[in-house]
């Protein structure tokens, strides 16, 4: 009986169907001394700096952690519409890395602001445009 219940497990449907998403694991690189893996440094970021921080599909990460000597591993918590970022390293290093990255949040977060307060103005003068 327990055959007939594993084939039934293993019919073609239910191997088509995606496995649910796990945790991301990853592998220590080969640069990185294990020791400095026991007390990581935590923030938080909006979510939506997490694309112009860190690339598309996170791809700037590996980068970064080769320039900086530290690990990151970001996060997206969707239910406060937070990022949180883990930087791994040694305490000098964690928070040039953080300090690194608050700057860049800062810019995009400044540019962004920019942009809407451009566009209301755009929209402002579009609307109180005297006819010729």
């Amino acid at each position: 009986m327990a055959g007939g219940a594993g084939a039934a497990e293993a019919s073609p449907s239910s191997l088509l169907r995606c496995p649910p998403r796990g945790p991301r694991i990853r592998e220590r690189p080969w640069w990185f001394p294990v020791e400095e893996l026991r007390d990581p440094l935590v923030f938080h970021l909006e979510a939506w700096l997490v694309e112009p921080l860190f690339g598309p599909d996170r791809a700037t990460i590996p980068k970064l952690e080769w320039m900086s000597q530290a690990l990151l591993l970001v996060d997206v918590v969707d239910s406060d519409g937070l990022a949180e970022i883990t930087v791994f390293g040694r305490p000098r290093v964690r928070n040039r890395v953080k300090s690194l990255l608050l700057d860049l949040a800062s810019s995009h977060r400044e540019r962004r602001f920019r942009g809407e307060k451009m566009k209301r103005l755009e929209e402002f003068l579009k609307s109180h445009v005297s006819g010729p």
